[in-house]
C-alpha cells in the first residue's frame, strides 16, 4: 500500500461515513422543509380507530405524549362513511339516563367539540326519522380519542378517526406520540402516501 498508513486508512473512511450521514440528513431535512414528509395516523393500527374490536378502552396517549400543548392530532368525521344517527354513540354517552325527548342525557366529548346539527326538516311526531351532521370543532378537539372508539362498529360505522393536523404538527423527528403507541399507529410518510 503505497504509504497509507492504518491511521489515514480509519480517517478516511470516518470521514466518508460523516459526509455520507450529513448528506442524508440535510437530503431528509430539504424534504420535510418542502412538506413532503409527514407524520400519519394508521387508523388500520390505532386501537381507537380500529373497526369491529368492542370493550376495548380508548387510548389518549395523542392527547398526553404531543409535545404541543394541546395535541396536534384531531379527531375527524369522514362524512361519506358517516351514518348520521339521530343517536350517535360518539356523540351521546348511550349509558346516560334519558330526558323526556327520548335521547341520552349527557355527551360523550368530555370538551364539547362535537356540535349536532339536523339535516333538513325536524319531524317532531317521530324523532327516531330526524338525521344529523355531527361536525367537530378542531379547536375544542384534543384528539382523546373517545369519540373515535364509540364510533367503532358494532355501535359505529367507523367514520371518526384520529388524524394528524400539518398546521398544528411541529413534525418531530422522532414523534413522542409514536414512541410510545403500542400499536406503532403513527408513521412518518411522504405527503402523497396513502395510508390503507
Amino acid at each position: 500500500m503505497s504509504g497509507l498508513t492504518r491511521r489515514a486508512l480509519l480517517g478516511t473512511a470516518v470521514r466518508g461515513t460523516v459526509l455520507a450521514t450529513m448528506g442524508g440528513g440535510a437530503a431528509f431535512l430539504v424534504q420535510k422543509a418542502h412538506g413532503q414528509v409527514v407524520w400519519q395516523v394508521d387508523a388500520a393500527r390505532c386501537i381507537n380507530s380500529r373497526l369491529g374490536e368492542a370493550g376495548v378502552e380508548a387510548c389518549n396517549l395523542c392527547t398526553t405524549e404531543c409535545v404541543v400543548a394541546l395535541s396536534a392530532v384531531r379527531a375527524v368525521n369522514e362524512y361519506s362513511k358517516c351514518g348520521r344517527c339521530n343517536i350517535c354513540p360518539a356523540y351521546f354517552n348511550i349509558t346516560s339516563a334519558v330526558d323526556d325527548l327520548g335521547l341520552p342525557s349527557e355527551k360523550l366529548c368530555p370538551r364539547d367539540a362535537i356540535e349536532r346539527k339536523p339535516i333538513g326538516k325536524v319531524d317532531p311526531e317521530d324523532p327516531a326519522n330526524n338525521f344529523y351532521e355531527y361536525i367537530i370543532d378542531e379547536v375544542k378537539c384534543d384528539g382523546c380519542g373517545k369519540c373515535a372508539i364509540k364510533c367503532k362498529e358494532p355501535l359505529g360505522l367507523g367514520s371518526i378517526v384520529l388524524k394528524v393536523r400539518y398546521d398544528k404538527c411541529v413534525n418531530c423527528n422522532r414523534c413522542a406520540i409514536s414512541e410510545k403507541c403500542p400499536k406503532d399507529a403513527l408513521q412518518q410518510l411522504p405527503v402523497g402516501q396513502a395510508l390503507r
